[in-house]
């Protein structure tokens, strides 16, 4: 009586449905699911990542995820984890306040990441860090106010950067030197303030002026002496009243120098002090000794006994005449 069960049991594999992207169990409620691995979720006044996904009704094999204009402020850690082969991931229009720096973990495959038209004013360092396979990033249409190096990079393979339509002024050395495949960056729409700041960028821009669509538009706000210049058309005079970098030679001559200084004027002090304290002890050492009262010279006497000698007792003796 096993074998005839035995014997059906494979063709009951092969005849149930398998659990893809458009089997109606498989896919969330309200969303859109393809068979190609597309999950449509657009539009849904969703407020939070983790309310909506679970693992037990969403395949894992999704490679497209579209979550994009609902109402979700907040990423959480691990929001995506149970999507580990994601290669697309759209979250524009969400007005996302702030995204957690563990948020994008598992998501090693992701190539597109659209964060466009949300609320990012900060990026915590190491966000998208784990995207090591990143090559499209849009962060247009943010309150971005500046940028830090470790807020982006290391993404080795990312290629497309959008930043326009945001509240830059400026933009470090550190931001760019972390993306040696960047071959298209948006910055239009940005007040641009043209200080010792921008420097690293004028140069990046005059250099790489063929990667960068609409570089005319890059124009100063600040100072007065180059408002509504093109930041490319500033030259290396515009900022020579800044400040050079120092080389690794200058860090050395200051390492040795800075000690040795140290050190004489330390020697210096000690002289200094020591002088003024021996000359302080003989000023005070020499108030203390008495004056000794000066002997003035007696005069000599005249001797009394030779008239000679002594005119006021020679006087002519009287005579008497009778």
């Amino acid at each position: 009586m096993i074998f005839p069960f035995s014997f059906l049991l494979p063709l009951v594999l092969i005849l149930s449905p398998l659990s893809t992207p458009g089997s109606g169990w498989s896919c969330l409620s309200g969303c859109v699911c393809e068979k190609r691995g597309e999950v449509n979720c657009s539009g849904r006044e969703l407020h939070a990542v983790p309310k909506i996904l679970d693992a037990r009704i969403l395949d894992p094999t999704v490679q497209v995820l579209l979550l994009g204009h609902n109402r979700m402020a907040f990423l959480p850690p691990g929001a995506f984890t149970f999507l580990p082969r994601l290669i697309s991931l759209e979250l524009q229009g969400n007005g996302l306040q702030r995204i957690h720096v563990q948020a994008f973990w598992r998501l090693g495959l992701l190539q597109t990441l659209d964060l466009s038209v949300n609320a990012l004013q900060t990026l915590e360092p190491g966000t998208f860090q784990p995207l090591r396979a990143l090559q499209i990033l849009s962060l247009a249409g943010n309150r971005l106010i500046r940028l830090e190096p470790m807020w982006l990079g290391p993404l080795p393979l990312l290629q497309n950067l959008s930043l326009q339509d945001n509240l830059l002024s400026s933009m470090g050395s550190g931001v760019l030197d972390r993306l040696p495949a960047l071959r298209i960056l948006n910055l239009h729409g940005n007040p641009w303030v043209c200080d010792c700041t921008i420097l690293f960028l004028c140069r990046w821009l005059r250099s790489q002026t063929h990667q960068v669509p609409g570089t005319e538009s890059l124009l100063c706000v600040s100072p007065d002496r180059l408002t509504l210049r093109p930041v490319a058309a500033l030259t290396e005079a515009s900022f020579k009243y800044c400040a050079h970098p120092l080389t690794p030679w200058d860090l050395a001559v200051i390492s040795v120098l800075g000690p040795f200084s140290f050190l004489v004027s330390l020697a210096g002090c000690f002289i200094v002090g020591s002088l003024l304290t021996a000359f302080r002890a003989r000023r005070k050492k020499n108030r203390r000794i008495p004056r000794r009262p000066v002997k003035r010279p007696i005069p000599q006497t005249l001797d009394q006994d030779d008239p000679s000698k002594n005119p006021t007792t020679h006087f002519p003796t009287p005579s008497c005449s009778l």
